[in-house]
Parts: C-alpha cells; sequence; structure tokens
C-alpha cells in the first residue's frame, strides 16, 4: 500500500501521520466509533499521538484521513487492515458526525478502493455489525454484497466481498 495521494473534486485522502492526532482523538471519542468500531481508551492527545504511532508501525493497517479540499479539514478515515480471519484486507470507515450525510464517506471510500483494485487483483472485504445500518447501506452503495455472517469477539459481524472484476 503506497503513501500516494489520492483526491476527488471535493476531497483529498492521504496516509494518516502523527499530525492527525488531534483529529483521531475526538473521531475516535465519537458515540457513532465507540458504539459500532469500539471504544479505543484514547482519551488524550499524548495517547492518540501513541495511537498514531503503532497504528503506522503495523503493516497489516492502512488508515487514511479523509479532508475537505476547500477548508482543509479532516472529515474522517478509511482503513483497510489485514484481519487474521480474513484472506484479504478489510476496508473500514469512520466520519465526524458533523460530515454524515453528504457523501463523503462514499466518494472516499471509493478513491481508496479505485486505488487498492488498481493494485491489487483480489477481492476486499468489509465487517459491520448488523445494527450499523449506515455503514450497510454504505457497503452496498459502494458494491460490496453479503458473504456471511460470523462471531468474533462475543460479536455478531456481518461480513462484505467485492471482487476486484467488479468493481
Amino acid at each position: 500500500m503506497g503513501v500516494k495521494l489520492l483526491k476527488s473534486q471535493r476531497l483529498y485522502v492521504k496516509d494518516l501521520g502523527l499530525n492527525d492526532a488531534s483529529f483521531l482523538l475526538e473521531l475516535l471519542n465519537t458515540p457513532g466509533f465507540i458504539q459500532f468500531i469500539g471504544d479505543r481508551g484514547v482519551r488524550t492527545l499524548l495517547e492518540a499521538e501513541d495511537f498514531c504511532s503503532k497504528l503506522r508501525d503495523n503493516p497489516a493497517i492502512h488508515y487514511r484521513v479523509v479532508f475537505l479540499q476547500s477548508a482543509d479539514i479532516p472529515l474522517g478515515i478509511i482503513s483497510l487492515v489485514q484481519r487474521d480471519y480474513l484472506p484479504q484486507p478489510d476496508i473500514g470507515f469512520a466520519f465526524l458526525p458533523s460530515h454524515f450525510g453528504k457523501g463523503y464517506a462514499y466518494e472516499a471510500a471509493s478513491l481508496v478502493l479505485e486505488d487498492y483494485f488498481a493494485n491489487q487483483k483480489a477481492p476486499i472485504f468489509a465487517t459491520t455489525l448488523e445494527d450499523n445500518v449506515r455503514s450497510i447501506r454504505l457497503l452496498l452503495h459502494l458494491g460490496l454484497t453479503f458473504e456471511r455472517s460470523i462471531v468474533r469477539d462475543h460479536q455478531q459481524l456481518l461480513v462484505y466481498k467485492k471482487d476486484p472484476w467488479n468493481h
């Protein structure tokens, strides 16, 4: 996964950097992140900086920050994570609530998927909780299809998949 700036008309997406720690601190503590992704226990800027470093140092995790070009402000993240229970990476996304419903997640995730499929001739997966309706709607809009239901860490997860030949 290269260090590459991805751009659309409204957004740009760049690799997570240590200077994104204050944004990550805010995002990790939103109710939706805690409810649907999990409480990471990051409560201070120093903890957020440490969390950024751990993410950046882990080759199985690739976080990208989504910015609004016109204001140069961070809106959310798109992640590609190689999970031990999936054969290929899992795409994930999280946005600040103030940016919901504006198409930013779809636009940014489309950029990341396009880049992924340009470099990988392998499927991509996504997992979500069954009550995360917004996430499911976005996954379907992005062209992922429901594959199966699994249990991980005592939670029922829905697994979605997209093949490279129908992106």
